[in-house]
C-alpha cells in the first residue's frame, strides 16, 4: 500500500500514539482539540436543537416529580405492610435502571450516534409513564418506572448533545439553559402532580395524571428531537463497522456493576426494616455487593481498556473527583427531591397542593440559579471556587434544617430557599467541567456515567436516609407502630428523626466540598472546539465527510 493510499491517521489515533496510559494535564488535552482556522458562526439550527435536546433532560428531571406523590401512591393500591415496605423501590427502580443502562446507551452514543437512543428512549418513556398510571398494584407501578428509568437513560444523553454542537467555550450557557429547562419543568410537574392528588375523587388516584402528564411530555420531546437534530456521525463511528462497536461495549462490566449495586441497595432497603441488620438475608446481600464492585474494580483495572471506565477518560484526574462529586451531589439533589416531601407531609401538612408549596422555595431558587452559574463558568473560564463554596454553603443550610420543627414553618422556607440556591451551582458545573476534562469524542460516555453516578448517589441517598429516619423513628416509638403504615405519625418523634436525616445530608456534603478543592481549572479546553457541528460550513463538511 502506498502512502497515498493509506488511511488518515484519526485524531483519536493520532492523541494516544505511545502513551496510551499517560496522564496529561488540560493544557495537553486541549492541544488535541480541533479548533476551526475561522470562528464556528451558530444559528438558528443549533439555538432550536438546544430547546429541544433540553427536553430529553427534561424528560430525565420530570420523571423525579412523581416521587413526591409516593406516600399518595401507597395509600391507595397498597393492600398489606408487604405492600407498603416496598415504596422506596418505587423510586430506587427507577434510578437503578438509569445507573444500568446510561454507560450502555453513552458507549454506544458516543460510536452509533446518539439521535435514535433520545427519540426511542422517549417512546419508550410514554409506556412506562401510561404503565405506573393505570397500576393498581405497588408491583405494577415499580415496573413502570423500571421502563421509564430505561427510558431516561436513553433521554439524558441530551446533556452530551448539547455540549457538543456548542463550542467549548459557550458549553456552560448551553447546560445553564438546559438545566434550568428542566427545573422549571420539575417545578411545574410538582405543582401539577400536587393539584392531581388534591382533585382526586372516588378514591381512583388523583396521583395517575402525574405519570400521564409525563407521559405526554416524553412523546413530544421524542417529536422535537426527531424532526430538528440531524448530527453528523460521531468521530468514534466513522473508522468502525457496527458489528465492531456493538460488540466492543463491556457487557460483563455493566452486569457486574448492576448486579454489585442492585445487592448493596437489597442489602440497605432491607436492613433496619424489613430484616434486622444482623440477619443472614442482610449480610448476604451486601457482602454480595462489596465483593460485586471489588471484581468489577478489577476487571476495569486490568483486563479491559475501553470498558465502562474508559481508560482515557482518567487522563486527568479531574474525572474520578468528579465522578465522586456527583455522586455526593445526587444523594442531595435526588433524596432531597423524595424526602424532603416526605418531612413536609409528616411535620406540616398532607394536603398535597400545600406540599408544592412549601417544596417551592427549594425548587425555584435551584432553578433559576441554572442560568447565573452557567455565566460565571463561561466569562471568568473559573469553576473550582464557585462549586466548593457552593458545596459548603449547602452543607452550612442543610445542617440547618436539622432545627426544622412542625412549629418552625418560616424555618423551613428560609433555609432550603439558601441551599436551594446552592444546588443550582452544583446541578450545572460539575457535568460541564466533566465534559472539559475529557477527550471530545468520549462526551456521551463520561456524561452518561456522571449522571448515572448522581442516580447511584440518589438510590444510596434515599436508602441511608430512610434507613437512618425509619430506625430512629422506630426506636422513639416502637416497632410495632412504626411499622404501621395506617397509624397517625408521632410529630415529636417525626421532628427528632428528621434531625438526624439533615445532618448526615451536611456532613456528605461537606466532605463533597473538601474533595472539590483537589480539582484544576478547565480554561485551556474552553476554545472553538465543536464537537458535533450542525450548522453549513467547513466544520460540517469535514464532519459528514
Amino acid at each position: 500500500m502506498t502512502d497515498e493510499s493509506k488511511p488518515e491517521i484519526s485524531q483519536v489515533e493520532r492523541s494516544h500514539i505511545g502513551h496510551p496510559h499517560k496522564h496529561h494535564t488540560i493544557q495537553e488535552l486541549a492541544q488535541n482539540e480541533d479548533e476551526p482556522q475561522t470562528p464556528y458562526q451558530l444559528g438558528w439550527r443549533t439555538i432550536l436543537c438546544v430547546m429541544t435536546l433540553s427536553m430529553g433532560n427534561v424528560c430525565a428531571a420530570l420523571a423525579n416529580t412523581t416521587n413526591t406523590t409516593i406516600k399518595f401512591q401507597v395509600s391507595t393500591v397498597a393492600r398489606s405492610p408487604a405492600d407498603a415496605a416496598l415504596a422506596s423501590w418505587i423510586a430506587n427502580g427507577n434510578f437503578l435502571v438509569v445507573l444500568a443502562a446510561g454507560p450502555i446507551f453513552g458507549s454506544l452514543g458516543d460510536r452509533l450516534g446518539k439521535k435514535w437512543f433520545l427519540v426511542c428512549g422517549a417512546l419508550l418513556g410514554v409506556v412506562g409513564s401510561c404503565i405506573s398510571g393505570s397500576a393498581h398494584k405497588i408491583t405494577d407501578i415499580i415496573a413502570g418506572n423500571i421502563l421509564t428509568g430505561i427510558a431516561n437513560a436513553g433521554c439524558i444523553t441530551s446533556i452530551s448533545c448539547i455540549q457538543e454542537i456548542l463550542p467549548n467555550k459557550l458549553r456552560p450557557w448551553g447546560m445553564g439553559v438546559s438545566q434550568a429547562m428542566a427545573s422549571a419543568f420539575v417545578v411545574l410537574g410538582t405543582f401539577l402532580a400536587a393539584a392531581f392528588v388534591r382533585d382526586n375523587t372516588g378514591g381512583a388516584g388523583g396521583w395517575r395524571w402525574a405519570y400521564y402528564f409525563n407521559g405526554i411530555i416524553y412523546g413530544l420531546t421524542a417529536l422535537s428531537i426527531a424532526v430538528t437534530y440531524f448530527p453528523p456521525r460521531p468521530l468514534l463511528g466513522r473508522h468502525h463497522v457496527l458489528k465492531d462497536i456493538v460488540l466492543n461495549v463491556d457487557y460483563i462490566g455493566i452486569l457486574t456493576m448492576s448486579g454489585a449495586f442492585a445487592s448493596l441497595i437489597i442489602g440497605l432497603t432491607w436492613g433496619g426494616s424489613t430484616y434486622a441488620w444482623n440477619s443472614p438475608q442482610v449480610i448476604a446481600t451486601l457482602t454480595a455487593g462489596c465483593v460485586g464492585l471489588l471484581l468489577f474494580g478489577f476487571y476495569e483495572a486490568f483486563v479491559v481498556k475501553e470498558g465502562i471506565f474508559d481508560h482515557r477518560l482518567f487522563q486527568t484526574m479531574n474525572f474520578p473527583i468528579l465522578l465522586f462529586v456527583c455522586t455526593i451531589d445526587g444523594m442531595l439533589l435526588l433524596g432531597v427531591n423524595v424526602l424532603y416531601s416526605q418531612q413536609i407531609f409528616d411535620l406540616f401538612s398532607q394536603n398535597a397542593v400545600r406540599i408544592a408549596v412549601i417544596l417551592s422555595p427549594y425548587l425555584i431558587t435551584s432553578t433559576f440559579g441554572c442560568i447565573p452559574a452557567g455565566w460565571v463558568m463561561a466569562s471568568t473560564r473559573s469553576y473550582r471556587i464557585m462549586l466548593v463554596v457552593a458545596l459548603f454553603w449547602c452543607s452550612l443550610f442543610t445542617g440547618l434544617m436539622g432545627l426544622v420543627n412542625s412549629q418552625r414553618l418560616p424555618w423551613a422556607y428560609a433555609f432550603s430557599t439558601l441551599f436551594g440556591i446552592g444546588t443550582a451551582v452544583t446541578t450545572v458545573i460539575p457535568v460541564v467541567a466533566l465534559g472539559l476534562s475529557i477527550p471530545s469524542f468520549l462526551i456521551g460516555t463520561a456524561a452518561t456515567i456522571s449522571i448515572s453516578c448522581r442516580a447511584l448517589g440518589g438510590i444510596i441517598g434515599i436508602t441511608i436516609f430512610t434507613a437512618i429516619y425509619n430506625n430512629k423513628y422506630a426506636s422513639l416509638v416502637g416497632p410495632e407502630l412504626a411499622g404501621n403504615s395506617r397509624a397517625p405519625v408521632v410529630v415529636d418523634a417525626s421532628e427528632k428523626s428528621w434531625r438526624y436525616v439533615w445532618i448526615a445530608i451536611a456532613c456528605l456534603v461537606a466532605a463533597n466540598g473538601i474533595v472539590a478543592c483537589f480539582l484544576k481549572g478547565v480554561s485551556p479546553m474552553m476554545n472553538h472546539h465543536v464537537e458535533s457541528a450542525l450548522e453549513d460550513g467547513k466544520v460540517r463538511e469535514a464532519q459528514l465527510s
